[in-house]
């Protein structure tokens, strides 16, 4: 089996909120491609909302995800977003490309922000998905984000380095995640992930993180944070074209906050 996995996506972990990943977990048999390549294209529609603590405003946002799987020819993901944090909004969209070869897949992607109050103004990354024997995987991944002037144009490196193993039904993950602010001294991270995933593709998952990693605090504030992130996630198939995404999450942000939140999809595949 390969697994094709979020977590090989460049998404810094407080992100994790903001809808549903492009490139999901799905078991693949050894001699195909993975199985998403083949699935039936698929729009979602969502929002967010998070609590903060310490008399911070809350955070929400809107997302609409379309993917469009190529067959042999690859897959593209597309996500617009239009995000609320600190009094202020912003709207990204973001576009991934993978492609399957014989011993993996490889995918890149990059995401643009108009009016970069807090979110990246650019972002650029490419991962690489490899398949073990005994049905494990690995994943390689590499992603830069440019902020805006008013973050001294400062930018940071995120490279991740990943084991996946799949075991019948459930998935198992650890990803070591190193980071930096304009390529100054590096911290690291850590990111284990726990997923069921059924016959009829209905999923449960359980992912926590912690460790050292770049954030925006608040406005004109990018830090290397430490952080602590637990999130419980999942997906229903109401019909066999209609399904539920749904998420919960609470976590830590260094001594500037706590953050308890939700998400809530729709999803139609076509």
């Amino acid at each position: 089996m390969f697994a094709f996995s979020q977590l090989a996506i460049c998404q810094e972990i407080p992100n994790l909120q903001t809808g549903v990943s492009a490139l999901e977990e799905l078991s693949f048999s050894d001699s195909t491609r993975p199985a998403i390549f083949d699935a039936a294209p698929y729009i979602e529609v969502g929002s967010s909302f998070d609590q903060l603590t310490n008399n911070y405003a809350n955070w929400s946002s809107q997302y609409l995800n379309l993917s469009l799987p190529l067959h042999e020819n690859g897959l593209v993901n597309i996500q617009a977003q239009n995000v609320q944090r600190f009094s202020m909004v912003d709207q990204e969209l973001d576009i991934t490309y993978a492609y399957p070869v014989k011993y993996g897949v490889i995918n890149v992607e990059g995401g643009y922000s108009a009016n970069p109050n807090f979110l990246p103004q650019t972002s650029v990354g490419l991962g690489w998905n490899g398949r073990l024997a005994q049905n494990f995987g690995y994943i390689i991944a590499a992603n830069q984000k440019q902020y805006s002037q008013s973050y001294s144009n400062a930018s940071t490196n995120l490279y991740n380095l990943g084991l996946e193993k799949y075991w019948g039904e459930f998935r198992f993950a650890y990803v070591g995640m190193i980071s930096s602010i304009n390529r100054d001294q590096g911290s690291f991270a850590s990111k284990v992930q726990a997923q069921w995933i059924g016959e009829s593709n209905n999923r449960l998952g359980l992912t926590y993180a912690q460790g050292m990693e770049p954030t925006v605090v608040a406005l004109n504030n990018l830090s290397s944070i430490q952080f602590q992130y637990v999130q419980i996630d999942g997906l229903y198939w109401i019909t066999k074209t209609i399904g539920i995404t749904s998420a919960a999450w609470h976590g830590k942000e260094g001594s500037y906050y706590q953050r308890n939140g939700g998400q809530l999809g729709l999803r139609v595949s076509f």
